[in-house]
């Protein structure tokens, strides 16, 4: 739902997803502690976005199938 190409707002993400604004905050709040979301705040609004951080690819080569979430 994030990307880099489009910035969106929390109750844009809400209406996207079907999930309450509450839930979305809390997800969206967890992804930038982790560095993987960012925010970009005008005014009163604010912007979410993913993190340029997210876009690199994992390297799962030297993961056994028991490391996988």
């Amino acid at each position: 739902m994030l990307g880099r190409a489009r910035a969106r707002l929390l109750a844009e993400l809400a209406a996207l997803t079907g999930l309450s604004a509450p839930t979305v905050s809390h997800h969206l709040h967890a992804l930038h502690d982790a560095g993987l979301a960012a925010r970009h705040r005008t005014g009163r609004t604010v912007l979410h976005l993913r993190a340029a951080v997210a876009e690199l690819p994992c390297d799962t080569r030297d993961m056994t199938v028991d490391q996988f979430p």
